[in-house]
């Protein structure tokens, strides 16, 4: 089977040549746009690709390829666009920027050869040849496609691999979320992906967004401090995009070899992506979570899981995770935890647990089972947790005060010692020796 797999990599400093191509990528764009605008105008009927193809052929300084993939797109856009506003997105615009000063330059097979460490892109007739040194780690196999930009080039690039048609008959179940990125059981052994590396890049990001708003808006714009700034926001927002995909990366990973160790070919999570949809508008949760679960890239991670675990073996599925994480796995009774572990409020039930761990377990129970059937399935007490990668330090502008404290013991067992002593105040905690 083919993988095919994206690689993206810094070129350095721009070249004269590399600008004129996008200048004159963005032209045939301008001019695309402007005859989208005409024909809507005098509502004629919408031509054929083919049509466009032979309208802008030869007449601009590029491969013909790049012609036909820069119209490709925006076909591909004006369809995306009336599907939408047909489902009923009336916000949804065709392409109307005519005013493009840069554009992205596309190359297909045909137009790139690889040398050793060097990608070679033509660019047609009378027009020289674009030379790029690429990384030593790109993976070998065929270029199909080439996409130049500002300072980036990004590959796409055709593998041939074999598949493993399954890992094993086992099902491994997990709980997504923010501390703890994702919290996997197969019933027997536990293993907990840490995500308080990942909740701070998406707090950061977000504080530093609202600082940039707050000192943009009292620029002139246009102004020498204004681009400053818009150019400081862009490179802070390119590295923390780059930290948060290393990030998610590393955490897949991390997942699906443990489904592989766990001999499970099947792995279950629980489908929370939409939790922070229209939070402001139907007011739930408070302004802390809000900040905390928006631009939460979870729907990134599952898309990792996916073809990380297709390769290996490991069919994802999703299920719907509701009460998984307050319903008692050993009687049944429901409530809404609060803290890191679950302690059932049914005085005939004894049962304590991490409340992730339950969330799993009930998501695993409701998928072997249709729904929560309890005293089928309880989560194991001891859980490995593990970071994906060590986050750097990141400071704003701000002092913090640091005061004397008393590291504490949360653990379940330290749990479970205060429930039996009928301990109630953080004073009773067991210290950590």
């Amino acid at each position: 089977m083919s993988l095919i797999s994206v690689s993206k990599f810094n070129i350095g400093q721009t070249t004269p040549l590399q600008t004129e191509l996008r200048r004159e990528s963005a032209r045939l764009w301008n001019d695309m746009v402007k005859l989208h605008k005409f024909i809507r105008k005098r509502r004629w009927k919408w031509p054929f690709r083919g049509d466009f193809e032979k309208h802008f052929k030869s007449k601009y300084r590029l491969h013909s390829q790049t012609n036909q993939a820069l119209i490709k797109k925006f076909f591909a856009n004006i369809e995306t666009t009336s599907e939408n506003r047909k489902a009923g997105d009336k916000k949804a615009r065709y392409p109307y920027r005519d005013r493009k000063h840069f554009q992205v330059v596309m190359y297909k097979a045909s137009a790139i050869k690889r040398k050793g460490n060097r990608v070679i892109l033509s660019n047609g007739l009378g027009v020289k040849k674009l030379i790029v040194r690429i990384p030593k780690d790109i993976p070998i196999g065929k270029i199909t496609g080439a996409e130049l930009s500002f300072r980036e080039l990004r590959l796409t690039i055709k593998q041939d691999i074999k598949i493993i048609k399954s890992a094993g008959s086992n099902v491994v179940a997990a709980d997504l979320g923010v501390i703890h990125l994702a919290a996997m059981t197969d019933g027997e052994t536990s293993e907990i992906i840490v995500g308080r590396g990942l909740r701070s890049l998406i707090q950061y990001r977000n504080k530093k967004l609202a600082e940039f708003s707050r000192l943009l808006s009292k620029c002139k714009k246009g102004s020498r401090r204004s681009r400053k700034l818009r150019v400081a926001k862009a490179k802070m927002l390119f590295r923390n995009d780059n930290q948060q995909r290393n990030f998610l990366h590393h955490a897949s990973k991390q997942m699906i070899d443990y489904c592989v160790k766990q001999q499970a070919g099947m792995l279950v999570v629980g489908d929370c992506i939409n939790m922070s949809k229209n939070a402001r508008k139907k007011k739930k949760g408070s302004r802390r979570s809000n900040q905390m679960n928006s631009n939460n890239p979870l729907g990134q991670l599952l898309t990792y899981l996916k073809y990380k675990g297709k390769f290996q073996g490991v069919e994802l599925d999703k299920i719907g995770e509701q009460y998984t994480t307050q319903t008692c796995p050993k009687c049944g009774h429901r409530h809404k935890p609060s803290g890191r572990n679950y302690q059932c409020k049914n005085p005939e039930c004894d049962f304590i647990g991490v409340r992730d761990l339950v969330g799993s377990a009930n998501i695993k129970n409701k998928f072997e089972n249709g729904r929560i059937e309890k005293g089928y399935l309880l989560p194991p007490l001891v859980a490995k947790y593990r970071r994906p990668v060590k986050v750097p330090v990141i400071r704003l502008n701000c002092v913090v005060h640091l005061t004397d404290g008393m590291l504490l013991d949360n653990t379940l067992d330290a749990a479970q010692a205060l429930s039996s002593a009928g301990g109630k105040t953080p004073s009773e905690l067991f210290h950590v020796a």
